[in-house]
C-alpha cells in the first residue's frame, strides 16, 4: 500500500485504483460496475472494498426491497461477509490503530446481538 507524506499508511480509497473505480462507477452508474464486479471470477482489493461500501449503504439505508427479502438469505449474506473478514484477519493479522479497533470491536459487541446467553434467553422467552 502506498504511503503519505508522513510516512502513515493511507486508506485504499486514497489510492490511484480507488479513483480508477471511482471514475467508472461515475460514468457508467454503481449497478453496472456492481454487475461488473461481481460477474467476475476474482475481485481485486479495490474492488472488494467498493463492493464492501455498496453493502453497507443497502443494508444500513434499510432498503425497501431487501425487507422483502427472506430472514435466511440475509443470514446467509452475512455469514458469508463474516467468513470473508475472518480469513483476511486470520491470514494477514493486520496493525490496527486503536481507533479503528475500538470501533471494530464496538460493531462486534453489537453483533453479537442474539448469539450471547443473555439475548438468546431474552429471544426464547418471546418465541
Amino acid at each position: 500500500m502506498q504511503n503519505d507524506l508522513m510516512g502513515i499508511p493511507c486508506s485504499i480509497t486514497d489510492t490511484s485504483e480507488w479513483k480508477d473505480l471511482e471514475a467508472r462507477e461515475y460514468s457508467i452508474g454503481p449497478d453496472k460496475l456492481l454487475d461488473e464486479i461481481i460477474n467476475k471470477k476474482l475481485f481485486t482489493n479495490v474492488e472488494i472494498m467498493w463492493l464492501l461500501r455498496r453493502m453497507v449503504f443497502f443494508y444500513g439505508k434499510k432498503d425497501g426491497l431487501l425487507k422483502l427479502v427472506p430472514a435466511e438469505r440475509l443470514m446467509a449474506n452475512m455469514n458469508d461477509i463474516l467468513r470473508a473478514f475472518y480469513l483476511i484477519f486470520d491470514q494477514q493479522n493486520p496493525e490496527l490503530d486503536d481507533n479503528i479497533r475500538s470501533y471494530i470491536c464496538t460493531r462486534l459487541t453489537d453483533a453479537t446481538w442474539g448469539i450471547n446467553t443473555r439475548t438468546r434467553e431474552y429471544l426464547y422467552k418471546i418465541n
